[in-house]
């Protein structure tokens, strides 16, 4: 009976040793597999990740410098702050959804081009582009696009400088500049379009990157005639009372239609009763199908909006402000309807408010005609 008992305490202090034992031993690690990044001081270098970016983290940040770009916030700016520097670093990059990505980063010395310009993540979430062209010294390029430019970076700034308006992108090449280097562009719609430039001396270039469809400049329609527009609408009390929509504690509703000459005027009164500030990220109209059922699929048409007006991107909490869109006129079809959306910045209060063809068609003159 003895030995039983002393066979027994032998065998839970053997399990107790090696529990403790297991306690005290290195946790596994799961190691991120890192992708290898070649930069240069001449390019500049983009990463596009699906979602928000969260933080960066950097090796060393005197050889190295990656930042968030504001205007597109999924994606990561990196360039070199060293040139020809021969040491390594890493780069780790969180996004907002807990997805972790890391890189290797060396510098890729020589004259040559980059051959991976842009890494993207973001599994075909957004359209991307990748170019070539020549500038010159002599001329200012050109570049038409088929929306509106929000960014715009060279990758050697010492070397070009650039300017946009609209959709248009204007390069200025410095006498002196480097004979390789490189462009990224986004536009509105989140679109990048990376072009490798090569500096030219004798020619000048305009492009638009798609022989299928001629790119033409957007102009900003006559600002005087607007003003003056624009100060009859101040003088106008709201007359339409049943179009809108709350949402929580954000009120989005529709207080004037008026039309003159070739434009509309929407006039929307947005309304914050909450106590925290909504910062409005975009603003989108659309003309879409009314859905017959619930398999039918959506057509929808941008309609774009050639002025705003009293456009306040932040709606402070416990106010009110009203928000003015210009467009060139149009009617849509009854079976379908225009939508505007408003999207909250890093937050969930989306407001969408639909307007049929019997409200459009009932747009009142904004000047009415004296008798």
């Amino acid at each position: 009976m003895k030995k039983i008992k002393i066979a027994y305490m032998l065998f839970g202090l053997l399990c107790c040793l090696s529990a403790s034992a297991q306690e005290t031993e290195t946790p596994r690690k799961e190691a991120i597999t890192q992708k290898d990044i070649r930069i240069s001081f001449d390019y500049v270098k983009h990463l596009v990740f699906p979602v928000q970016v969260s933080d960066i983290a950097i090796g060393k940040e005197n050889l190295i410098l990656a930042e968030r770009v504001e205007e597109a916030p999924h994606i990561v700016r990196l360039s070199a702050q060293a040139e020809d520097f021969e040491e390594e670093t890493n780069l780790t990059v969180v996004c907002i959804d807990g997805s972790v990505y890391t890189y290797h980063v060396t510098y890729q010395s020589g004259d040559k081009t980059d051959t991976c310009p842009v890494i993207y993540e973001d599994n075909g979430k957004w359209q991307h582009h990748d170019y070539r062209a020549e500038v010159s010294d002599l001329h200012v390029t050109e570049f038409f696009f088929p929306e509106d430019v929000v960014y715009g970076t060279p990758g050697n700034e010492m070397s070009f400088s650039l300017s946009t308006y609209n959709n248009q992108l204007k390069v200025i090449t410095a006498p002196d500049a480097v004979a390789y280097s490189n462009l990224f562009v986004i536009d509105k719609d989140m679109n990048t379009y990376h072009i490798t430039i090569r500096r030219n001396e004798t020619a000048s270039y305009t492009y638009n990157f798609d022989n299928a469809r001629q790119y033409t400049a957007h102009v900003d329609v006559n600002s005087q005639e607007m003003e003056k527009c624009i100060r009859e609408l101040r003088t106008k009390e709201r007359n339409i009372f049943s179009l809108g929509v709350i949402k929580n504690k954000f009120e989005l509703s529709m207080a004037n239609l008026y039309v003159h000459n070739d434009f509309m005027f929407f006039v929307f009164d947005v309304r914050n009763n909450s106590h925290i500030d909504y910062d409005i990220e975009f603003v989108k109209c659309f003309q879409r199908d009314l859905k017959k059922s619930k398999n039918a699929i959506q057509q929808e048409t941008a309609i774009d909006p050639v002025y705003l007006k009293d456009f306040e991107t932040k709606i402070k909490g416990k106010s009110r402000n009203r928000l003015i869109l210009g467009f060139q006129k149009f009617t849509i079809p009854d079976d379908k309807v225009f939508e505007i959306e408003m999207y909250e910045r890093n937050g969930g209060r989306h407001m969408k408010l639909a307007v049929f063809n019997e409200y459009i068609l009932s747009a009142e003159p904004l000047y009415k005609e004296r008798p």
